[in-house]
């Protein structure tokens, strides 16, 4: 046994089901060797360099299967509009950055912004904010379905009156027919952002560094971020190459349908690569694809119409016949995939397509997963699933969230339905846990909180008592089976003699503690490798 060794005793929760409580756990160069009683562990390791005693309780390190980190820690370099409660906001905010940076010849946001938290329940137009700022264009994208430039922004893309909506998108407009500046999903926004000059190379990385540091406070070790560009991939790569990149990451290459799709089926023809490749800091997990929007924008495929909308049953960004090639193309070449669905029938599409191509390419080994999947899969869905060994990437975050604005849109009743965790884990189904950061807050404790309180933003009651989960099988949405669908499971995501010396210590145990205790629990520590990166 080489001489450098930790000992560290205390409550230890490890979520391996052959030994799910320990009170020591021996560390030998990043990984685990030996885990038990005390006496059982310093008999393996012998002379112990450092010992440890560990205040709270111990836990795997928490994994975030959904979570734009890239994205997120770039909030910090754009105009943040996180914090905007009114369209008065939004202006000020451009008006500071504009001032603040006279150079930039465009202005553009972070992502992580909501309307459902502005005083105005709704986008604000080109018009407003070309009275923020005229004489730049101003592009502000949100979370990845919905897009608002100004003037002057459209002009340069060239969406004007005679501009038909793109396949897969829309542009809304006012009552003479003109663009109003907001575009809903890729199609529609991407000839903007394709505009929008790149932040320096050098500034996301900087940003990427600096927000693992907030990522390791909140408890998380790993992170799968799904829908990366290839630059973004090289800024992963440039903090990799130096030892920098201490949150794991598994990086999903994004398919985007707003491009020819020979272009998107030769490139991952092409690749030299596919998912798995890499090691445990970085890797390639699946390809990242988008079937529908989001049901806060209206823009989830439904099966029936929207409440308050009866001929909008939302929008398929990409069509059933490409999204088929894609994924087919993807089982032929080693590609996993992970599939962006959020309302039924799009669920019901994807499914479908894939039991198309697993009964001429066996599916279960390539772990395609359904992305967030919250309304509402039906029982036929979770067979489906489980057949095929689909999985699930839930945002349990998210439901806290966005409950308010979707419970005043579809009612508590079929709010109660949504994110149906516990059927999805009693139809067999594996499913990872996330946050889909920025759009909610990335830390892992709002998420293990809710899967077993559901409680939503702003509501006394909770929603949906039937789909809460019990303490050991939340912990399991960021540990264990959140390893599973980052490709890791042989690497991390239970405390078990072989696996990577990845840990979160919290100050409550979050499988035998009260729901609500998780409201007010803090993260202790945090270690990735052995090595501490936050506290303890």
């Amino acid at each position: 046994m080489p001489s450098h060794s930790q000992l560290l005793l205390g409550e230890i929760v490890t979520m391996d089901p052959a030994q799910p409580r320990a009170e020591a756990i021996g560390i030998v160069a990043g990984k685990i060797v030996a885990v038990g009683s005390e006496a059982d562990v310093r008999a393996i390791l012998g002379a112990v360099t450092e010992t440890r005693k560990i205040k709270g309780t111990l836990v795997p390190g928490l994994i975030d299967t959904h979570n734009h980190m890239h994205w997120t820690g770039m909030q910090s370099r754009l105009v943040d509009l996180s914090q905007t409660r009114s369209i008065a906001d939004i202006q000020s905010a451009i008006r500071a950055y504009a001032q603040a940076y006279p150079h930039e010849t465009w202005i553009s946001s972070g992502s992580g912004w909501h309307v459902v938290n502005l005083q105005e329940q709704r986008y604000p137009t080109r018009q407003e904010l070309d009275a923020a700022c005229p004489d730049r264009p101003v592009y502000l994208p949100r979370v990845g379905h919905a897009a608002v430039a100004n003037t002057l922004a459209l002009e340069l893309a060239g969406i004007h009156l005679h501009t038909p909506d793109p396949e897969g998108g829309k542009i809304l407009r006012d009552n003479q027919g003109v663009p109003n500046g907001i575009l809903m999903e890729p199609p529609a926004f991407e000839p903007v952002a394709r505009l929008v000059p790149p932040t320096s190379t050098t500034d996301q990385e900087l940003a990427l560094r600096n927000i693992q540091k907030r990522y390791h406070e909140a408890g998380l070790t790993g992170i799968m971020d799904p829908g990366v560009t290839p630059e973004m991939m090289r800024i992963y790569q440039s903090l990799w190459s130096r030892g920098e990149l201490t949150v794991r990451s598994v990086l999903m290459p994004l398919a985007d349908s707003s491009r020819p799709v020979e272009e998107t089926l030769a490139q991952i023809s092409s690749s030299a690569m596919r998912t798995g490749f890499g090691d445990a800091s970085l890797k390639l997990g699946g390809v990242k694809l988008f079937l529908d929007g989001g049901a806060s924008l209206g823009t989830a495929l439904m099966r029936e119409p929207y409440p308050d909308e009866r001929c909008n049953c939302g929008i398929q960004v990409t069509s059933t016949d490409t999204f088929l090639l894609i994924a087919k193309r993807c089982a032929e070449q080693g590609w996993s995939m992970g599939v962006h669905v959020v309302g039924g029938q799009a669920i019901d599409i994807a499914l479908d397509v894939f039991s198309e191509i697993n009964e001429e390419i066996p599916l279960r080994d390539l772990r395609f997963s359904l992305i967030h999947a919250y309304l509402w899969p039906e029982a036929r869905n979770i067979q489906q699933a489980a057949k095929l060994g689909v999985t699930v990437a839930t945002q349990c975050s998210m439901q806290y969230t966005f409950g308010p604005i979707l419970v005043k849109r579809f009612g508590a009743a079929l709010m109660a339905l949504a994110t149906p965790v516990r059927s999805w884990l009693d139809g067999g189904v594996k499913v990872g846990g996330g946050s889909d950061s920025p759009v909610t807050p990335f830390e892992p404790l709002l998420g293990l909180w809710q899967a077993r309180s559901r409680s939503i933003a702003g509501c006394d009651e909770p929603v949906g008592r039937l789909q809460a989960i019990s303490g050991e099988e939340a912990l399991a949405l960021y540990t264990r089976d959140a390893a599973y669908l980052c490709f890791s499971e042989h690497e991390r995501g239970m405390i078990k003699t072989g696996l990577l010396a990845d840990f979160t210590v919290l100050s409550v145990n979050p499988v035998d503690c009260d729901p609500d205790a998780l409201r007010d629990a803090q993260v202790l520590g945090t270690a990735v490798g052995g090595v501490w990166v936050h506290g303890v």
